[in-house]
């Protein structure tokens, strides 16, 4: 899979930040953002970022025959989750969990990840994903 670097580096801080669009008019937040509101259609809209906000895992799927460049990591699981505060859907591949552990509802967190590396360029293209929130354990 070839990288682009200039589309990369223009799009890196929309998608380390997790930026979203809420509306001003109904008050909802969409992910990915948009100019326009895509449940009621303003205009009057602000952007907020969901990097630090947790979320709920809604449903998941698991894809065991991988498309090239990242049969390295099968099975990749690819979730929605809905984050706790706004209430927005993100669509986000799953990290650090087996399959077998995955339970609806299940809290997760946002975290930086390394997505693909390109041989020639050396480019290497991070990306978010979720993981599960560790329990503190208490002594």
């Amino acid at each position: 899979m070839r990288i682009s670097i200039p589309p990369t580096w223009r799009t890196r801080v929309d998608r380390y930040r997790l930026k979203a669009t809420r509306c001003r008019d109904c008050g909802r937040t969409g992910y990915p953002p948009s100019e326009l509101c895509r449940f009621c259609g303003s205009r009057n809209t602000e952007t907020v970022e969901l990097i630090d906000e947790r979320a709920k895992l809604i449903t998941w799927t698991v894809i065991y025959n991988a498309m090239d460049g990242f049969e390295e990591r099968r099975p990749v699981i690819i979730g929605i989750l809905e984050t706790l505060h706004h209430k927005t859907r993100i669509l986000a591949p799953l990290t650090d969990v087996l399959p077998e552990e995955l339970r609806s509802g299940m809290e997760m967190e946002p975290v930086l990840r390394r997505i693909t590396e390109e041989g020639e360029s050396g480019l290497i293209n991070y990306g978010i994903a979720y993981r599960p929130v560790l329990k503190k354990v208490e002594q």
